[in-house]
């Protein structure tokens, strides 16, 4: 199975969101700045949709409290995404190129990336699905010998 046949064909909001972010972040002056926009971008995406991409995502027990187990995966996650699209940015920001054209390329690419990786990963869970489902229900079946 290859990963192009996972790929769905229409781009995710949120996957565009964080997209837009990344491509309006390369435009705007000052490090800082470019990462308030990319981590503001990320966390009002994760509600529309979980991202396909993540870079480091911690979770927290099911003995947490409850807020705990809300706020760090979205913390984690965000701050690990910042870290990751700001290099990317700088990168791009470096390039022979204009910046509004790479602004434009990298938003674009991100979000089909993201959108990709999300496609993959729901393939692999309901393949992972299907067959715990099916181990589930070969254990209940009574077995003729």
């Amino acid at each position: 199975m290859s990963l192009g046949s996972q790929v769905t064909s229409q781009a995710r909001p949120g996957s565009v969101l964080r997209g837009a972010g990344v491509a309006v972040a390369c435009l705007v002056p000052g490090l800082a700045r470019r990462a308030e926009v990319v981590a503001t971008t990320y966390a009002a995406a994760w509600p529309i949709d979980k991202p396909g991409i993540q870079f480091l995502v911690v979770v927290p027990g099911e003995d947490e409290e409850a807020w705990r187990r809300a706020v760090v995966p979205i913390a984690t996650a965000t701050a690990s995404w910042t870290v990751a699209m700001s290099l990317l940015i700088l990168g791009v920001r470096r390039l022979r190129l204009p910046t509004p054209v790479g602004a434009v390329l990298l938003g674009a690419g991100v979000a089909a990336a993201d959108t990709a990786m999300s496609g993959w990963a729901e393939g692999l869970r309901a393949k992972a699905a299907a067959a715990r489902d099916q181990a589930h229900a070969e254990q209940e079946s009574p077995t003729a010998h």
